[in-house]
C-alpha cells in the first residue's frame, strides 16, 4: 500500500506541476500531498484533501483546484488508476484498478511467512532492556505487561531488518536487596520459633518470603542461627536473590519470553566501572562538593536542580551504576539502546538521558519508553490495589494459573499477552479478568485465533473434497469481484506498513488492533459467502487463495506477538 501511495503521489505531483506550468494553478511550487483513508470502498481506495489545502494560496475554490489537477492526469498512462473523482468540498478520490489488488495476493502467496518482513533496519544493532524487576519477589502483572511489550518490540524490530536483542538488568545491589536479606532473616528466625520479631521498615512482607524461610528451615535446620547477624543477613540476601531470580526466569519462560543477556548490577559495581564514571565526570567538570556529598551538574543540561551521585557516607546513588551500565552497552557496539521503564521511573528518564549526553554519546542513542501501570479489574469493574512490599499483588504466575483454570494452559499465555499488548505502552491498562477468560467472540484474542482456525478448516474441507489449490498463475483472480473481497485484500495490503510503523514508533499495540480488524472483515465474509463450490471451481480456487492469504497474514501477525495460531478451536 505504501508503494501504491508513492506512485499516486508522483502522479498527482506531476499533474500539479503541469497545471502550474500552463498557468491554471497560480501557486509557486508543488506542495507535499497529504493522504487520508477513505471511509468506504465507494469513496475510493486513496483520498487526498490537497485541493482544500491549496485554496487560500491559489485564491480558488477547492473543487475548481481539484478539477484542474484531475484534468492533468492521463489515466491511459497509469493503468493502476481505474478512475478519479472529486467529492464533497474538493477531496480527490482515487479508485485503483484490480491489478494492484491481485499483485498483493501474488506477493503474499510468494513470500508466505516472509510477507511483512522488511530490511529497513539494515542490520543495525539494537538492545532493548525490559522488565529488569528487582529480585525481591515474584514478577507481578506490571512486569508481565513490560515482558509482553519488550518481547514483541524485539520481534517487530527484527522483522523490519534490525538486529535486536533482549536484555534483563538484574538490580542485585543496593538498599532494596539489603532489606530483602533482613526480611528473610526475620522470617527464618520466626520459622525457628523466635517471637517479637518484626519486618524492618521498608522490608518485604509477602507470604512468599515466609514460605522461602520455612523451606530453608525444613532443608537445613537452624545451622544459620548462630552466624554473626551481619554475615547471616548477607547470606540470606544472596540466597534470596538467587532463589527469586530463578523463580523470575521460570515465570518468564512460561510466559514465552527468553532473554539473550542477563546483566548483574553487582557485577557492574564490582568491575570498577562506576569509579570510571565518576572519574570521567570529574574530568569534564560536571561534579562539585556540597553538604558533604558529591553532586552532578544536572542544571547544565536544562534540569531544574542538580542531583547527588555520592552520598555523604561515600556510597554511590543508583545513578552512577546506571550510567556505568549504559556506557557498558555503548562499548558493546549497539547502534541504539531502548529502555522500557516502569511507571515509577518517569522522573528518571531525563536524568538518565543527561548522564548519557555527559558521556558524549549521540542524543538519539538512548531511547526511554514508559510502560504504564496495569490495574486488575474485577467482575464489577473495581480496581484491586497491589503492593509488593505489603505482599498485596497478583503475580504473573497466579494470573496465568487463573487463566489456565478457565481456558486451559494452551491459551492462558495467549490471552495474557494479548490483553497486555492491546493498549499503547504509555497508557494505563485495566486488565478485565472476566473478559479475558471469556471463550466467546467478545474476547478479542479468541476472535482472531478463531479466524485463523476457520481458514484452516476450509483447507481441511477442501482436502476432504479432493480439491487441490492450483498454482497462483493458473487462478483467475478476477473471480474475486465482491466488494468484501476487495476490502479484505486492501486490509492485507496494509500489513507490511503496519509492521514497519509499529516497529519504528515502538507501538506494539497496533498489531493486535490490525489483526482484530482483519478478523472482523473475514468472519462476516465467511458467513456470507461459500468458498468451496463444486459447480464453480474457478471461483472456489480464487476464494481459496484469498483465504490462504488471510491465514498467512493472521499467522504472521500472531507470531510477532508470540501468540499461537491454532488450526482447530
Amino acid at each position: 500500500m505504501d508503494e501504491i501511495k508513492s506512485d499516486i503521489n508522483n502522479i498527482l505531483e506531476s499533474a500539479i506541476r503541469s497545471a502550474i506550468e500552463i498557468g491554471e494553478l497560480p501557486i509557486s511550487e508543488v506542495p507535499e500531498i497529504p493522504f487520508s483513508p477513505t471511509k468506504t470502498p465507494e469513496h475510493g481506495d486513496i483520498a487526498t484533501p490537497i485541493a482544500l489545502g491549496l485554496a487560500k494560496q491559489a485564491k480558488m475554490a477547492p473543487r475548481t483546484i481539484a478539477d484542474t489537477i484531475v484534468k492533468q492526469v492521463n489515466q491511459n498512462k497509469h493503468p493502476s488508476i481505474r478512475k478519479i473523482e472529486i467529492a464533497g468540498p474538493g477531496f480527490i478520490n482515487v479508485y485503483l484498478s484490480n491489478e494492484w489488488l491481485f499483485d498483493i495476493i501474488k506477493e503474499i502467496v510468494s513470500l508466505k511467512e516472509n510477507f511483512g518482513r522488511l530490511d529497513n533496519g539494515n542490520g543495525k544493532r539494537i538492545q532493548i532492556e525490559f522488565v529488569s524487576a528487582n529480585p525481591t519477589g515474584p514478577l507481578n502483572i506490571v512486569s508481565g505487561r513490560a515482558a509482553a511489550v519488550g518481547d514483541t518490540l524485539v520481534n517487530l524490530l527484527n522483522a523490519v531488518g534490525y538486529d535486536a536483542i533482549r536484555e534483563y538488568y538484574v538490580n542485585d545491589a543496593g538498599g532494596q536487596v539489603e532489606r530483602l536479606g533482613e526480611s528473610i532473616d526475620i522470617r527464618y528466625r520466626q520459622a525457628l520459633g523466635e517471637t517479637n520479631l518484626e519486618i524492618p521498615e521498608g522490608g518485604y512482607q509477602g507470604e512468599y518470603l515466609r514460605e522461602f524461610a520455612e523451606s530453608i528451615v525444613a532443608d537445613e535446620g537452624d545451622k544459620y542461627r548462630d552466624l554473626d547477624p551481619k554475615e547471616r543477613i548477607e547470606f540470606f540476601r544472596d540466597k534470596g536473590i538467587k532463589h527469586l531470580l530463578e523463580q523470575q526466569k521460570t515465570s518468564l519462560e512460561r510466559f514465552g519470553v527468553s532473554f539473550d543477556v542477563w546483566t548483574s548490577e553487582r557485577a557492574i559495581r564490582d568491575s570498577g566501572k562506576p569509579d570510571d564514571i565518576i572519574h570521567t565526570f570529574r574530568e569534564k567538570n560536571y561534579l562539585y562538593e556540597a553538604d558533604g556529598a558529591t553532586w552532578f551538574r544536572m542544571t547544565d543540561f536544562g534540569a531544574e536542580k542538580d542531583c547527588v551521585v555520592i552520598r555523604s557516607n561515600g556510597e554511590y546513588t543508583y545513578f552512577v551504576p546506571d550510567a556505568a551500565y549504559h556506557r557498558d552497552k555503548y562499548e558493546r557496539g549497539f547502534d541504539k539502546v531502548i529502555d522500557l521503564l516502569g511507571p515509577d521511573h518517569q522522573g528518571h528518564v531525563m536524568r538518565l538521558k543527561n548522564f548519557v549526553k555527559a558521556l558524549g554519546f549521540e542524543d538519539d542513542w538512548l531511547e526511554a519508553e514508559i510502560v504504564q501501570q496495569v490495574n486488575l479489574v474485577d467482575s464489577e469493574g473495581n480496581r484491586k490495589d497491589m503492593s509488593k512490599r505489603q505482599g498485596q499483588f497478583l503475580t504473573l504466575d497466579a494470573l496465568i494459573d487463573e487463566l489456565s483454570d478457565a481456558v486451559g494452559e494452551q491459551f492462558a499465555v495467549d490471552v495474557a499477552r494479548y490483553f497486555f499488548l492491546m493498549r499503547a505502552n504509555n497508557t494505563h491498562l485495566d486488565f478485565n479478568l472476566e473478559l479475558a477468560v471469556t471463550q466467546a467472540n467478545e474476547n478479542p484474542v479468541f476472535y482472531i485465533q478463531y479466524a485463523h482456525a476457520r481458514c484452516c478448516s476450509i483447507f481441511q474441507q477442501a482436502a476432504e473434497q479432493e480439491m487441490q489449490l492450483n498454482h497462483i498463475e493458473e487462478i483467475d483472480l478476477e473471480m474475486l469481484s465482491e466488494p468484501s473481497e476487495h476490502e479484505i485484500i486492501r486490509k492485507l495490503a496494509d500489513y507490511p506498513s503496519i509492521v514497519l510503523f509499529s516497529a519504528e514508533e515502538r507501538e506494539a499495540h497496533r498489531i493486535p488492533h490490525y489483526l482484530h480488524d482483519l478478523a472482523g472483515l473475514f468472519h462476516p465474509y465467511y458467513n456470507q459467502h461459500r468458498v468451496l463450490e463444486a459447480d464453480n471451481l474457478k471461483r472456489s480456487h480464487a476464494r481459496l487463495v484469498l483465504v490462504r492469504c488471510v491465514q498467512t497474514v493472521l499467522a504472521n501477525g500472531l507470531k510477532l506477538l508470540s501468540i499461537s495460531a491454532p488450526e482447530v478451536m
